[in-house]
């Protein structure tokens, strides 16, 4: 049951907070105001983004230019509180949103708070999906005969789904599934008994353990060998060794002596560099003689420039330097102030443009505003003018009234007056018809008594008829046939002035009817007075505050105007000062340059004079290094004679013979220990494999008694399984034959209701949902052949039918477990008669309990039928809708 309704920014709802009622409630209002909006936003309210169709994005939801938007609903269920809160974002440029919150409370507390959550949440309190609650519950705007125009699957699949049969389909499908699976696996099951089968067979075929007790004596035998090889490599390797020993000191000497005659090679190569170094070392000194000349004739010329000593160089430097930084600090200063003037004087400038700018849209502002005052000034005008034309029509009414004799307060109860009138009226033509029957019979028999008479005597009898009875009778007739006369004359002369009298109340009447009409225009127009007088109350209102702001921007603007000028001063001021202060800093720069200048050259000297210095003490060195690099020389010479000597001692041919024999006998001992030991690889692994067969054979055996186990169970499983799916299938069967048992007779119960004079007998629903009306003389009609407002109203008594299935599955058996009967103008393909049965049907929906009927319709009908009536406008001027309670 719908409890309250909170958007904002939704449609053209900027703000709403509804509270909902139980019974029947009308949302009225004129197209285009907001009455399915309403709706729309308690459906995304429930399930969020879910609710949207293919065409539309989340953004079509949200007001337009707004950044955000939310939705809060609230309802009851089952005794407890329940609310659903959703919130957007919405980036209006881009025309993208987002769905950035999703609550979902019970009873106050918070339960889920994740989208995805909150709308399972939702579906599983309400058994139903947002299809499920827009083929049932909301009856959109044009989908009335969604059910009837559907495709019979997706008819079955809806309904199914309403009424709880789609979860026996998917428990069955589920347990097909299965099945499915688990024949699977017995196939595998199957398949792996047959290779185990085979996979035994093999091993048990090459005798495992034969081959592993062969396999173990081979290898004892290898060992053995290995270690006999290993004894003989090991003496081998010793003399190897030896011998290598022996040309390894041979190479040695012939080494050293390579290494003496480099060296003694070397030191003649950096005797001869020496001389050459000391050559090059006089050339730069004679070069660096003639630069300090130069430099010394630019020092005396900065010198006689700064009217400095080259030794009190440094003090100016620092001195020239501090004042260097002081300018440039005050410079700093200068340009700092200046710049945050010239950005005030920017601010300033940009502050009068927008201040211009905002007095230009006062002025449109109460330009437009007092263009909008006319405009309601001339229609109050029109609507005066209008008031006293009607006020004449008025007046005239009245004079035609009191021409035919009657006052206003006289036709309040003109029309039982009239019925009296007319009862009148017929009471004198029945009147009037009986006196001229009788008349006519009386002259008719006087007529045949005075011929009688006239003969004297009876045809029949012969006997004389004066003085008879008969005579008396015509006399007595005779009189009769005045008076009735006389009473027919004056009857005639009441029925003159009676339809004399019925005319002038007829007349009257109508000129009661003039009036009605004449006195609502007149309302109507001081209605249309009114509002017209608040929106100039409004608006010239508004007048004074755009003239009260454009006065102050104004001031405004003088002030800003004052502070532009002051702030110009200041900047030109500033200017000047930088200018000076730049002069003054580029003289000292020049100083500061070329004291540098000074020092660098200074400095440059004094490096060319040190350079000098140790080039002179270099060329000494060197000196001294040629004498060292002789006596070197001449060691040298004398240990290579030494080497010589020792390198006779040796024979190197038979040295290197030896060697070779017993690495040629080394190389086939390692050949075959390697040999063997491949060899007791391949045992070994033999081995291992003969083991690892014999332990998988063990392995096999068991695991082939488990692989039968196993099929005798999944034998069993698959066989409760089908059970399961055939279960499964009767059950969906057995209900769905129930329900549609159950509907056919809801269905049947409400079209009889609804259909109680009509050419039509009743209705079948098949065990496909199929829907086929029977006339009454028994011819079957499929719905899609009815016209459209009966299509409608036939759909109309399929939904009440499963909403009244629904509701007798519920705990209370009174709909009070259901969302509320939602309708979005269920009159569109309606006439005026089906109208009727249509509010037929919502008052047999009350009365059978159902909690809340909530419909969107413009038509009076509706609406004066309604428990409650909420009335829905649009502002024109904001676009903005609100809602009130009638």
């Amino acid at each position: 049951m719908l409890k309250r309704l909170k958007v904002e920014n939704i449609r053209s709802y900027k703000g709403l907070d509804l509270s909902f009622r139980n019974g029947v409630m009308v949302v009225s209002g004129v197209n285009g105001s907001g009455k399915s909006s309403l709706l729309e936003a308690c459906f995304t309210g429930l399930f969020g983004s879910k609710t949207l169709d293919k065409e539309f994005v989340l953004s079509d939801i949200i007001t337009k230019g707004a950044s955000k938007a939310s939705i809060l609903l609230e309802f009851e269920q089952n005794g407890h509180n329940y609310s659903v809160e959703q919130s957007f974002r919405n980036d209006p440029e881009k025309g993208r949103a987002s769905n950035t919150k999703s609550v979902f409370r019970k009873d106050g507390e918070i339960i889920f708070d994740q989208a995805t959550r909150a709308y399972e949440a939702v579906t599983s309190l309400l058994n139903m999906d947002e299809e499920a609650y827009r083929n049932c519950v909301y009856i959109r705007q044009g989908e009335i005969d969604i059910l009837i125009n559907s495709k019979p699957r997706d008819r079955q699949k809806m309904i199914d789904g309403l009424l709880q049969l789609g979860k026996l389909e998917e428990y069955r499908e589920r347990a097909s599934s299965a099945r499915v699976g688990v024949g699977r696996h017995q196939k595998d099951n199957e398949r792996r008994i047959k290779e185990v089968a085979v996979e035994i067979r093999l091993i048990e075929d090459s005798n495992p353990g034969g081959r592993l007790a062969a396999l173990r004596t081979r290898s004892v035998e290898i060992d053995t060998e290995t270690s006999s090889l290993n004894e003989k490599r090991d003496r081998t390797r010793s003399l190897i060794e030896e011998i290598t020993k022996k040309i390894s000191e041979l190479n040695e000497l012939h080494g050293m002596k390579e290494s003496v005659q480099q060296q003694i090679k070397e030191l003649t190569d950096r005797k001869s560099k020496s001389y050459v170094s000391i050559d090059s070392m006089s050339k730069k000194i004679r070069s660096h003689k003639e630069i300090l000349e130069a430099k010394q004739s630019r020092l005396s010329e900065i010198e006689s420039q700064l009217n400095t000593d080259p030794k009190d160089v440094d003090s100016l430097i620092l001195k020239v330097d501090k004042d260097e930084r002081s300018l440039r600090d005050s410079l700093s200063d200068l340009k700092s102030k200046k710049a945050v003037y010239e950005k005030d004087l920017l601010n300033i400038g940009q502050s009068v443009n927008d201040t211009d700018k905002q007095v230009k849209s006062g002025e449109g502002s109460v330009k437009d505003t007092g263009s909008r005052l006319q405009v309601f000034r001339s229609e109050i005008e029109t609507h005066k003018g209008r008031i006293a034309e009607l006020e004449d029509l008025r007046k005239g009414v009245i004079s035609k009234i009191v021409s035919l004799g009657f006052t206003l307060e006289k036709l309040v109860n003109i029309d039982e007056v009239l019925d009296l009138v007319n009862d009148q009226q017929k009471r004198f033509h029945g009147r009037e018809a009986e006196l001229t029957v009788k008349i006519s019979e009386l002259k008719s028999r006087l007529e045949k008594s005075k011929q009688l008479l006239a003969a004297g005597k009876c045809p029949t009898c012969g006997q004389d008829l004066k003085g008879s009875c008969m005579e008396e009778s015509s006399v007595s007739d005779n009189e009769t046939v005045n008076k009735l006369v006389k009473e027919l004359s004056e009857l005639k002369v009441k029925q003159a002035e009676t339809e004399l009298r019925a005319e002038k109340v007829r007349s009257a009447r109508s000129c009661r009817a003039e009036m009605d009409i004449v006195v609502r225009d007149m309302d109507s127009a001081k209605e249309a007075i009114k509002r017209d007088e608040k929106m100039i109350e409004e608006y010239s209102l508004r007048i004074k505050e755009d003239e009260l702001r454009i006065k102050e921007l104004l001031a405004g603007k003088e002030a800003l105007g004052k502070s532009l000028d002051e702030t110009k001063a200041k900047v030109l001021q500033m200017r000047q000062e930088e200018e000076s202060v730049l002069k003054e800093h580029s003289k000292v720069l020049e100083r500061l340059g070329l004291a540098r200048e000074m020092q660098k050259t200074v400095a440059e000297f004094e490096k060319i004079n040190s350079e000098i210095r140790q080039m002179d003490d270099k060329i000494k060195s060197i000196q001294e290094m040629v004498s060292l690099f002789d006596g070197q020389i001449g060691e040298k010479k004398e240990s290579l004679k030494d080497i010589e000597d020792k390198i006779g001692k040796f024979d190197k041919k038979e040295l290197e013979s030896l060697s070779k024999k017993y690495g040629i006998a080394f190389i086939a001992i390692n050949s075959e220990i390697d040999r063997l030991k491949l060899e007791k690889d391949e045992v070994m692994k033999k081995a291992g494999m003969a083991e690892s067969d014999r332990v998988r054979l063990s392995d096999l055996k068991m695991n082939i008694e488990v692989l039968k186990n196993r099929a005798d169970y999944l034998n069993t499983v698959y066989s409760d399984a089908e059970n399961l799916e055939s279960m499964y299938m009767r059950i969906r069967a057995q209900l769905r034959l129930s329900n549609i048992q159950t509907l056919n007779m809801l269905i049947n119960e409400i079209f009889s209701f609804m259909y109680s004079n009509n050419a039509y007998s009743h209705v079948m629903l098949d065990a496909d949902y199929n829907l086929t009306v029977f006339e009454k003389d028994g011819t079957a009609l499929e719905p899609k052949l009815l016209s459209g407002g009966e299509r409608a109203l036939f759909n109309l008594v399929l939904r009440c039918a499963i909403y009244r299935l629904l509701s007798l599955g519920t705990s209370s058996h009174d709909g009070a477990g259901l969302p509320p009967l939602i309708m979005d103008e269920p009159t569109v393909f309606l006439d005026r008669g089906h109208v009727h049965q249509l509010i037929k049907l919502i008052d047999m929906m009350r009365d059978i309990g159902v909690a809340q009927i909530l419909i969107v319709s413009h038509d009076e009908s509706l609406i004066d039928s309604a428990d409650y009536v909420f009335a829905v406008e649009k502002d024109p001027v904001t676009n903005n809708s609100s809602i009130y309670a009638m």
